[in-house]
């Protein structure tokens, strides 16, 4: 079995039998490290590559990682919205003690903003929390080869023409 496909299967396994704070941290996270290898297969590979993305670093975070890659033009408009979303619905459960919950406040909100991505005809009787684990789904296996695929474009260390020092 593909790696791409054992993690993915191992995290749906998972996912779903989270509470409605562990589908939003988990989903989130999951999202975060597929970020990570999309970049560091992007990136040159330098040490001070692995210091810019790891851990504290400039692009070490689900939103600096996020931002860098639609920059880089590694994911898609779309991706990076609902990748946006999906990390403010992350930080609504992780920044509130109390139980926050799929079908009311800004976590409801944000929520109503994803795509639904399932079939038409049980759109009606989804609930939010459905919702938001179709669109995390759907987000996943658009990303889950983009790895793979960024690594035909990955950067090298170039020597410049114009430069005044040998």
């Amino acid at each position: 079995m593909e790696p791409e496909l054992k993690s993915f299967s191992e995290f749906l396994n998972y996912f779903q039998k989270e509470s409605n704070r562990g589908v939003a941290l988990t989903a989130a996270a999951y999202l975060d490290e597929r970020l990570h290898k999309i970049l560091k297969n992007f990136l040159a590979d330098t040490k001070e590559t692995k210091r810019l993305i790891n851990g504290h670093a400039p692009l070490g975070s689900f939103y600096s990682r996020t931002l860098a890659c639609f920059s880089l033009g590694l994911i898609e408009k779309n991706e990076f919205e609902e990748l946006t979303l999906i990390r403010k619905v992350r930080n609504e459960f992780a920044h509130d003690w109390n139980e926050a919950s799929f079908e009311e406040g800004k976590v409801c909100e944000l929520v109503e903003q994803l795509p639904y991505g399932g079939p038409d005809e049980f759109e009606e009787e989804s609930d939010l929390r459905m919702r938001f684990i179709t669109a995390v789904i759907i987000l996943l296996v658009d990303l889950l080869w983009r790895a793979r695929l960024v690594k035909k474009e990955k950067r090298k260390i170039k020597t410049w023409p114009n430069k005044t020092r040998d």
